[in-house]
């Protein structure tokens, strides 16, 4: 599957920890982003009621990342499967509509349609994710019966 992740008309380096190329434009408001997030470094861990300490990524640490990646001539890389995965299900979300009508015009009923999709979009994920579905997932994991 090849899928153009993003125009090369600006200078971009892959960047390890995000699993996308990026420009240094888009890496300096990451790092903003993630600065302003108000990321405390604590998770609620709901099991056992309690706070969790947690390691965060220093603005400082992202920064130094960034030099680095720019400091270095442009290296093309092949994506890990799970960003490959990630970019075609924003493709065919932005498809959608236009997918389901495609499985209408072959004579599916909206249901099956959707059904249709639904089932393409979960196998794209398991196997992202390397786990195996279940004959039927979806039509089971609706009832809320697994």
């Amino acid at each position: 599957m090849k899928i153009k992740v993003i125009e090369m008309t600006e200078e971009v380096r892959y960047w390890e920890r995000l699993g996308v190329y990026v420009s240094r434009q888009f890496a300096e408001e990451y790092i903003e982003r993630s600065q302003d997030s108000g990321i405390t470094g604590e998770y609620l861990d709901s099991e056992l009621e309690e706070f969790q300490g947690m390691t965060t990524v220093s603005p400082l640490t992202l920064r130094r990342e960034v030099d680095e990646i720019f400091s270095r001539p442009f290296e093309e890389v092949e994506l890990p499967p799970e960003t490959k995965a990630m970019m075609e299900l924003i493709r065919m979300e932005g498809q959608k509509a236009k997918i389901i009508k495609a499985y209408k015009a072959e004579g599916m009923t909206l249901e099956e349609a959707k059904g249709k999709y639904q089932k393409e979009v979960d196998a794209i994920v398991a196997d992202a994710l390397g786990i195996e579905l279940g004959e039927d997932s979806t039509e089971e994991s609706s009832d809320g019966e697994e």
